[in-house]
């Protein structure tokens, strides 16, 4: 994922880019970037991660920050909010993102070229 991606109409990362610190993210998108054609050929990366967001109340967002520290001691990943999100799809090459669907605290995005 850090050297290649092979080429397709679009690519799925379901729970890999929370085990990832910021720069490593941008460099595995950057690769699926160049992976995949234009919007306008249908060319999208669809992301399934965890979105850290205080208003699902105030279990839900203790147990997203425990899981951040877990996450940051053993890989160097972290949880991220939407801002944190959007930051590493634009430095990774991406114009443009939606949130598709909400599942509790995860998120499907598609990312654009």
């Amino acid at each position: 994922m850090f050297k290649f991606v092979p080429s397709a109409q679009a690519v799925m990362l379901k729970l890999v880019l929370h085990h990832w610190n910021d720069d490593d993210c941008v460099k595995i998108l950057s690769q699926c970037r160049k992976a995949i054609p234009s919007r306008d050929e249908g060319g999208k990366v669809i992301i399934i991660e965890v979105i850290a967001d205080p208003s699902l109340g105030p279990i839900m967002y203790e147990a997203q920050l425990l899981l951040d520290m877990l996450m940051f001691v053993n890989t160097r990943g972290r949880q991220r909010d939407e801002n944190d999100w959007r930051e590493i799809f634009m430095n990774s090459g991406f114009s443009e993102y939606k949130i598709v669907k909400k599942l509790g605290a995860r998120a499907v995005f598609e990312v654009y070229p």
